[in-house]
């Protein structure tokens, strides 16, 4: 099922991701990051989509090769319901009740959870509309002094809000500060510089942004364990090149590593998903890599070349399969030859595979004969299966006819010696016994 193929696509590209980023452990954290972030991005975008997005690069001749219909069946891998043309189903009534009810169950998950997060992000904007502007004072005199030091040419708004929640950015567009209440009177100017200049560093780098990314392969993917752990894998990542970026500033890191031991102490919770904020990650770790920090540039050029190989397999090499795979069909279609056309020699059966009675339909009693076409490529396989006379659509011995035809072998059609493609008719006959 096209579900399930994804998961395991999606799942071998974390897999790979985690061996990239264990071969850049010592590099700088933003470069784990992006790769951690892609491969999250790989659960939202179907390899079978950008292969068939490099298809379409070379069908762009014929555009009716590639129909909407056919890109919104490839990317829409969750909502397949139905058993498809030529899928054996199960012979368990159970197992088909089963299998039916999985994407309603996904659903109801994926709603729940999206609701989850639609309160989050309520809440969110509530502590900023209960947060006060702060024009002047300690704290703005800091930011001023930070974002000169980051170089950061964003407009940054600093509000103070809810002294329970650790300082947060909140926003993508408009990015807002909320500064917690009281936290200033324990923090040195030295500490709360250094506090807001990582609050920076997430505007800088987009973080709420990628952010959301995350939150949405949580939401789909609720019931796959590995999403959440690799979004526990992002945000430390995260928070390591925040921090890094407030190193590589000049920032003291004494003073700074002191400040987020303070914030820590000081708030009780930190901001909700939709919020950057200066926890979590593994916070003791945190502070050792920032007093101990060191510089990375010896690995940064190696660095970016494995990333950049790694983003160049996630989506040139699907892209590619998909324009090879589609160039020889739009260079050329093979003519389809009638089975009955002077000097053209029909395909001969090899084996032949019996369509299988569903229960449903020996309990409503049908009998009858499909009749069908199809046609036998020059390699012997079946493609093309039209049902032309139909016995039962309800109870599925219209799509056991095609299942059953499908399987069929076939010595290929020739036409003068050469291996064709040949249109043929068939029927399978039910009979009650």
């Amino acid at each position: 099922m096209n579900a399930i193929a994804h998961l395991w696509q999606s799942t071998l590209c974390v897999a790979i991701a985690a061996i990239v980023v264990l071969t850049m452990r010592n590099a700088p954290a933003r470069y784990r990051h992006a790769i951690w972030m892609l491969a999250a991005a790989k659960f939202l975008v179907p390899f079978s989509l950008l292969v068939a997005a490099g298809a379409s690069f070379s069908t762009w001749l014929a555009p009716s090769q590639l129909p909407l219909a056919h890109w919104v069946d490839r990317s829409m891998p969750f909502l397949t319901l139905r058993v498809a043309a030529g899928q054996q189903p199960s012979a368990s009534p159970f197992l088909d009740t089963i299998w039916i009810a999985l994407p309603l169950v996904w659903l109801a998950g994926a709603s729940a959870f999206a609701v989850w997060r639609v309160r989050q992000w309520r809440d969110t904007e509530r502590l900023v509309q209960r947060s006060v502007p702060l024009r002047s004072g300690r704290e703005t005199d800091a930011l001023a002094r930070a974002m000169r030091q980051s170089r950061c040419t964003r407009s940054i708004q600093l509000r103070r809000g809810d002294n329970a929640l650790e300082p947060g950015v909140i926003g993508v567009l408009a990015p807002v500060i909320v500064w917690p209440d009281g936290l200033s009177d324990r923090l040195t100017d030295e500490e709360m510089e250094g506090v807001l200049a990582h609050e920076i560093a997430h505007v800088t780098r987009h973080d709420n942004l990628f952010a959301r990314v995350q939150i949405a392969v949580e939401t789909l993917f609720w019931f796959y364990p590995l999403t959440w752990w690799l979004g526990t894998r992002i945000v430390n990542e995260r928070e390591r090149a925040c921090d890094e970026e407030v190193v590589h500033m000049g920032t003291n890191t004494q003073s700074y590593a002191a400040g987020i031991l303070k914030v820590c102490g000081f708030c009780l919770r930190a901001p909700a998903a939709f919020a950057a904020g200066v926890g979590g990650s593994n916070l003791a770790q945190r502070v050792e890599r920032i007093v101990t920090a060191s510089p990375h540039t010896s690995r940064v050029r190696t660095t970016r070349l494995v990333g950049l190989c790694f983003a160049l397999a996630m989506t040139v090499t699907p892209l590619t399969l998909g324009a090879l795979g589609a160039a020889p069909s739009a260079r050329q279609e093979p003519e389809v030859y009638p089975s009955k056309q002077a000097g053209v020699t029909p395909p001969r059966l090899v084996k032949e595979t019996k369509p299988r009675y569903t229960p449903d339909a020996m309990r409503a009693k049908i009998q009858g004969t499909v009749r069908l076409e199809a046609v036998v490529r020059a390699d012997g396989t079946i493609t093309d299966v039209k049902v032309t006379q139909s016995l039962d659509k309800d109870f599925g011995l219209d799509d056991q006819a095609i299942a059953a035809i499908k399987k069929w072998e076939f010595k290929p059609g020739t036409k003068d010696g050469k291996p064709v493609a040949v249109r043929i008719e068939a029927e399978m006959s039910f009979r009650l016994k």
